[in-house]
């Protein structure tokens, strides 16, 4: 079995949605929010978001180590993690990311990524509960379609009022203009 084949049968193993009022889509994600609504006929507008709650299991974190060749102790020996300034292993900051590709790939079928910056604030531990949220804060219409200009965050604790930033970024995502007649 290949490495990537690995990966993905890992990550849809450890990939868990957890709340009601949510939507479904394919695999274990549950994507939360007014983004996506677009699929039944509502137009995106500023302010729109999108977000979905993930822990990330060692495993995951092993398996995606071995695709990107950082097999950094912090993120793949707990013992050595544990003996560290973060007492205990420690999550990829590109892998934790990751998760603003599902939510655009998710709620906003057929759009394009086009960049994203990042920023790591604070580690997310193996098995730490994260919402990864985008909000659309511009969009521009183009010849080639709308583009969004959106804020992305993950946040440990829930997510709520009391929760602590991890990571923080700006994403701009493509949607094309239809070729349909």
């Amino acid at each position: 079995m290949s490495l990537l084949t690995q990966f993905a049968k890992a990550a849809r193993k450890s990939i868990a949605g957890r709340r009601a009022g949510t939507r479904r889509g394919h695999g274990n994600f549950v994507i939360r929010g007014t983004v996506g609504q677009q699929q039944q006929g509502a137009a995106l507008k500023v302010g729109d978001y999108a977000e979905v709650t993930h822990a990330f299991k060692q495993e995951s974190v092993e398996t995606f180590a071995s695709i990107c060749g950082d097999n950094n102790p912090l993120h793949i020996d707990p013992v050595f993690a544990s003996k560290t300034m973060f007492k205990g292993p420690i999550v990829h900051g590109i892998l934790v990311s990751s998760l603003f590709s599902t939510l655009f790939g998710r709620a906003i079928h057929g759009s394009v990524y086009v960049s994203q910056s990042l920023s790591f604030k604070k580690p997310v531990h193996v098995g730490a509960e994260v919402v990864a949220r985008m909000e659309i804060l511009e969009m521009e219409v183009r010849k080639s379609g709308t583009m969004l200009k959106c804020s992305t965050t993950v946040r440990l604790g829930g997510g709520g009022e009391n929760s602590i930033l991890a990571v923080e970024g700006e994403a701009k995502v493509l949607l094309p203009t239809s070729r349909e007649k």
